[in-house]
């Protein structure tokens, strides 16, 4: 048996143990000899619709149910009073969140807290001369003072008490404490009043203070989720902020996901793109961390994410049953509670956002909203990166081969000498080559020919680079390879094989000048120059004359079609 049966099972026997036979010795020897059936079935009507109606102020619940209790108590005494808790402590047993066991165990000892709070106060009352049914204004407020302090100490302290037999941190804060003591304000007036009147006019005080009562009620809640709406909408603009400086797709997305589940406690986060109707998962956090990238497709039709990519409509779920129907194979057992939005830019949809909580309506309505906001600070803040990331492989590639560019090869090769320099390698060799007789090739087949030439030796070239190598296109038909821990006779033996493999390649090109428009095939051949750092120089633009140098001397001027060293 594990430990959390174990105290399932222990709270249960201590609970069977004491409130049973304790409710039954008070029932029958402290019941009323006359009790008001319609009081006492409108008493318990209102102290479970106060149960279901707490007050929560910056997330902090306060109990208000005793405005009900105390009057009830002061009416009928301990027995009525006992009843009535009993029947708060099934309500919180339905209004609670969590799977059954700790629901249960959160009703023993709720019920056995309760059970023992109503005889340390009722004890309290009597103590100091409180009578049931006076209306001696002064004898009541004070008996009901010290009922109502002693009823919160009590609360307090048993609390402290069950965790710390459970090793547990207590969860009451200076200021939880400090809203229960404050409550006494605000519940002893009303609960005298309540009493008072009772004893004046009878059922309708219930009407004239229970109106008010839940009015009030619920313009602090509404008072309470604006102020959670502004706090989400400050948090959303602070996250935008910081997506908005990304200028990395992967960065934005990931920073994009953790942050949502951050901001409303989600278990699972699956963010889809949509490829022509088809949903690619592209992102997934499931606690602890993000999983790795998954390239399962999804068929229209199936699914939440997919429902939502068709009706291009939000969708929020608070309970698995809802929602059970429109899963998929892959959707987790556990989640109970579902978020999912279109991510939509220029009225068209590029994916889905789905949260997924363990928790029973663990997201309200409103926060499809704040989702919303938050899905279009990640879309404009995604759609920059791109554009960062575009512009910058503009700056940096030749647009006809997609190969870097002379400015990013003469950065890159400043970049390794620095690492030479550094010891973090030895050698930097540099491979340059030019094809030979290339105006030979564009004056007899045409530009556009030549240019199909250099597209496709780029992808030869490619398709030879060694390891942490860079290569790219310096100018016209000259291209360069950057080889960082190449030694010179290394470099050397790649180029003989640069230089055979490019030989033997067979370029498939149509003609722009002939009539006949038709493949034929064409071979070229290059000629490639050869240098080293530190054994030719240790200066970065040297090492670019250097191979420029060993190409045309030692390689186009002996006859074209071989590869040659730098020699000083």
């Amino acid at each position: 048996m594990s430990d959390k049966n174990w105290s399932t099972a222990s709270q249960f026997i201590i609970w069977f143990l004491i409130v049973p036979p304790g409710m039954y010795y008070f029932l029958s020897n402290q019941m009323p000899k006359e009790l008001n059936a319609s009081y006492f079935f409108l008493f318990i009507i209102f102290s479970v619709l106060t149960t279901f109606f707490p007050i929560k102020l910056k997330g902090d619940p306060i109990t208000l149910v005793m405005w009900v209790t105390i009057p009830a108590f002061l009416l009928y005494g301990i027995a009525v009073e006992m009843i009535l808790m009993q029947f708060v402590a099934i309500a919180i047993l339905f209004v609670s969140k969590g799977n059954i066991q700790n629901k249960l165990q959160r009703f023993f000892i709720n019920s056995l807290m309760m059970f023992i709070l109503s005889i340390v106060s009722a004890t309290a009352f009597y103590l100091v001369g409180g009578t049931i049914g006076s209306m001696n204004f002064w004898s009541l407020l004070i008996g009901i003072s010290v009922y109502r302090l002693v009823h919160t100490a009590a609360n307090i302290g048993f609390i402290k008490f069950y965790m710390q037999i459970r090793g547990m941190k207590s969860p009451l804060s200076k200021k939880d404490i400090g809203y229960e003591f404050s409550s006494i304000v605000l519940i002893l007036p009303l609960a005298l009043t309540f009493y008072f009147l009772l004893n004046l006019i009878g059922a309708p005080s219930f009407l004239l203070i229970g109106i008010p009562f839940f009015l009030t009620i619920f313009f602090i809640r509404q008072y309470g989720r604006s102020e959670k709406v502004n706090e989400y909408i400050k948090r959303v603009g602070e996250i935008g902020s910081s997506l908005s400086v990304l200028t990395d797709v992967d960065q934005v997305t990931e920073k994009f996901i953790m942050k949502s589940k951050e901001l409303f406690n989600a278990d699972i986060v699956f963010l889809f793109n949509n490829h022509d109707q088809w949903l690619e998962l592209d992102k997934a956090y499931d606690k602890p961390h993000l999983l790795p990238k998954d390239t399962h497709s999804i068929r229209l039709g199936v699914g939440i994410a997919r429902m939502v990519l068709t009706t291009n409509e939000p969708v929020t779920y608070t309970k698995r049953s809802d929602f059970k129907q429109f899963t998929t194979v892959s959707g987790p057992d556990e989640v109970e509670s579902i978020l999912c939005i279109p991510l939509t830019h220029n009225n068209q949809t590029g994916g889905i956002l789905l949260l997924g909580s363990n928790r029973r309506s663990a997201f309200k309505d409103y926060q499809l909203k704040i989702l919303e906001l938050l899905g279009s600070y990640y879309i404009v803040a995604l759609e920059k990166a791109r554009y960062v990331t575009e512009a910058l492989l503009r700056s940096e590639r030749c647009a006809l081969t997609n190969l870097y560019n002379y400015r990013y090869l003469e950065d890159r090769l400043h970049y390794e000498m620095d690492r030479m320099q550094k010891k973090d390698i030895d050698d930097l060799s540099v491979v340059m080559l030019d094809i030979d007789r290339f105006k030979g090739v564009n004056d007899t087949y045409g530009h556009q020919s030549g240019n199909g030439i250099l597209k496709e030796l780029a992808k030869v070239l490619k398709d030879a680079l060694p390891e942490d190598a860079t290569v790219g296109r310096y100018g016209g038909e000259e291209f360069i390879y950057l080889l960082p821990g190449f030694t010179k006779s290394e470099a050397l033996t790649f180029a003989e094989g640069l230089r055979d493999r490019i030989r033997k390649h067979t370029f498939s090109i149509i003609p722009d000048l002939s009539l006949e428009k038709r493949e034929i095939d064409v071979n070229i051949t290059t000629s490639i120059g050869v240098t080293s750092a530190p054994f030719d120089t240790d200066e970065a633009m040297t090492l670019l004359r250097n191979a420029d140098r060993a190409l045309y001397i030692g390689a186009k001027q002996a006859g074209r079609d071989r590869v040659a060293v730098y020699v000083k």
